[in-house]
């Protein structure tokens, strides 16, 4: 500033007038300025100068002027006026552009004016998220300058309007699209063991969010069903004839999720209760799950859906261990807690076996192959240096040739009566069945409530 402009004798006598009161505030010079009785106008501009983007927002540098240079520091109010754009485009003086939302917008409150600028530049910012929602459309906003400060007027171009095409500064690569992960824009079929996973409750369907592009804040998204186009679509043949849709009682969804900041994904699973499978064992069932709406971002044109096909018939587990005859390498000949208590669905019994070395082993056979995917094992009511550590399962077509279809190490029951349940993957159907333990926790007798084989589709 000193060496931009001179000092001058009345500026230096007020410098005086400070020094002798001590106190030489800034409002003092404001006040001499304003006694000049000098103003100004202020005028909205344009564009001054680069556009920035980041992952999360765009902004643009915007130039106000005045007709001389300021005499003095002052301030003019900054406000968004989307009418104007409206009315602009209602009365047709702007075609094939859209309003940009005020929320996606962030305006100061004010423009500051430099002592002895002619012009001043303040930033608008623009979330992405906002932006990318016009991809490949023009946009505009609208501005108004408002009381400008110290006895300064506005021009007659008080209100600036910006009118830019997205496609100058997005790019398809740009563009956060949120979509279903798992089977987003297709028909997606749950049977076999594929797309779903069990629970005692029922099977678990992980249909997923994913957002394409660099992630940034959290947003929310909303989710909705659509049963009314599952007729149409049997008529055409896309889905079996006996598919009915899910009713809003035989499912469990979520209405909103949140994806988490700097996150790509998020869960969102589709549950059905065994209740409802077995209920509709000899029909299709169906439901079109979509992404209603984000917070932020755009949803994917075409994956933003996906038709959930459930078959129960290729779901069902069956526990069919009451189906196959017991054998174990040893037996204890205390009737209360015998090898048939492993078998008995009660978990308040148990098999308690003596003389573990290290070795031990316990069958089922069936009259026919059974495909077999998981098995569950639960521990007995005490002692858990008794329970089971390491093992594994073994399938058999003839009871002499076997093959290990699971292993586990390691493994630890934190309660008592606890059921733990074990799945492994499988093609084919055994009749004999074989849980070879190796490893306990330290005792000379093993023990366990319960095992079961559960066959699987």
């Amino acid at each position: 500033m000193n060496k931009r402009y001179k000092l001058t004798k009345p500026l230096v006598f007020i410098a005086l007038l400070c020094t002798m009161s001590i106190s030489c505030k800034k409002e003092g010079l404001d006040s001499f300025a304003l006694n000049r009785n000098v103003a100004t106008t202020v005028s909205a501009g344009e564009i001054a100068g680069e556009i920035v983007k980041n992952s999360d927002e765009v902004t643009i540098p915007i130039k106000v002027t005045l007709s001389f240079p300021a005499t003095k520091a002052f301030q003019v109010g900054l406000q968004l006026n989307a009418d104007t754009v409206i009315q602009l485009v209602e009365s047709g003086n702007l075609t094939d552009v859209y309003v940009l939302p005020s929320n996606a917008i962030t305006l100061p409150n004010a423009v500051d004016i430099a002592y002895g600028a002619k012009e001043a530049i303040f930033e608008v910012r623009i979330g992405l998220s906002g932006l990318e929602r016009f991809f490949g459309h023009k946009v505009a906003l609208a501005y108004d300058l408002v009381n400008p400060g110290k006895g300064n007027t506005l021009g007659s171009d008080k209100s600036g309007i910006i009118v830019f095409n997205t496609n100058d500064i997005l790019k398809e690569e740009d563009i956060h699209y949120v979509s279903i992960t798992n089977g987003g824009g297709t028909v997606l079929e749950v049977r076999n063991r594929r797309n779903y996973n069990v629970t005692s409750a029922g099977i678990n369907i992980p249909l997923g969010i994913s957002l394409a592009g660099t992630p940034g804040n959290f947003f929310t998204v909303t989710t909705g069903v659509n049963t009314d186009s599952i007729a149409s679509l049997v008529g055409q043949g896309i889905l079996p004839e006996n598919t009915i849709a899910l009713r809003p009682d035989q499912y469990t969804l979520n209405e909103t999720y949140q994806v988490g900041s700097n996150l790509s994904r998020a869960a969102m699973d589709l549950i059905v209760p065994w209740s409802t499978i077995e209920e509709n064992a000899d029909r299709t069932l169906a439901l079109v799950v979509k992404l209603a709406a984000t917070s932020r971002h755009l949803l994917d044109p075409t994956k933003s859906h996906v038709v959930v096909l459930v078959h129960p018939q290729y779901v069902r587990e069956v526990d069919v261990t009451a189906t196959g005859t017991l054998s174990v390498d040893h037996d204890n000949s205390n009737a209360n807690e015998n090898a048939a208590k492993l078998i008995d669905n009660n978990i308040n019994t148990k098999f308690l076996q003596p003389g573990f070395v290290g070795s031990s082993w316990f069958q089922l056979t069936f009259s026919e192959p059974q495909l077999i995917g998981a098995y569950t094992i639960t521990s007995a009511n005490d002692a858990a240096d008794r329970d089971l550590k390491d093992w594994n399962l073994q399938g058999s077509d003839d009871g002499s040739i076997w093959i290990t279809l699971d292993t586990r190490a390691g493994e630890t029951f934190a309660n008592r009566f606890l059921t733990k349940r074990y799945d492994f993957e499988t093609a084919k159907a055994y009749k004999y069945y074989r849980l070879n333990v190796t490893n306990n926790n330290g005792s000379g007798v093993i023990q366990l409530a319960e095992w079961r084989l559960i066959r699987v589709p």
